[in-house]
């Protein structure tokens, strides 16, 4: 069962993904990044940074679309986790299964407007956030589960 579908440019960020996955009883993180699915290097990484005994998978937007029923048969509680909002409306707009989105962190650009002590969003992916928020899904801030939750559905 999918817990948790996050957006977080740090994809696997130590403190943070480990309170996640300890909240929710998470076994599997799948990290859909399209540049992390097809970088060694990046994915030895990942691979590295995961919580010890929680399965990892690191899926290009296309493949894990093409995986999701094999996914949604799995018995295990799963973290999606996507590197950027382009990447998430995507992956949303060909699995439309997805009812909420957490945004735990998107870096502070050139021309990026702040929501959050840790969301900044330029006009593109404001557009994307927008989509998203079109199709029906609730996004909301928030750092870790013991932080506030933020909506951002409304401010956007």
């Amino acid at each position: 069962m999918i817990k948790l579908v996050r957006i977080d440019h740090r994809l696997l960020h130590g403190q943070v993904v480990f309170s996640w996955t300890k909240s929710l009883g998470v076994g599997r993180i799948i990290i859909i990044d399209d540049f992390a699915a097809t970088d060694e290097l990046k994915k030895m990484s990942l691979s590295l940074s995961r919580p010890t005994g929680v399965k990892l998978n690191i899926f290009t937007v296309k493949d894990a679309l093409i995986r999701m029923a094999k996914v949604e048969a799995l018995n295990e509680n799963i973290m999606l986790i996507f590197g950027g909002t382009k990447s998430i409306r995507e992956f949303c707009e060909g699995y439309p299964k997805i009812k909420e989105i957490n945004y735990g962190g998107i870096a502070k650009k050139e021309n990026s407007v702040q929501y959050s002590n840790a969301i900044f969003l330029t006009d593109e992916e404001l557009e994307d956030s927008r989509r998203l928020k079109e199709m029906g899904i609730r996004l909301y801030m928030q750092q870790v589960p013991t932080s506030k939750l933020e909506d951002l559905t409304s401010k956007i």
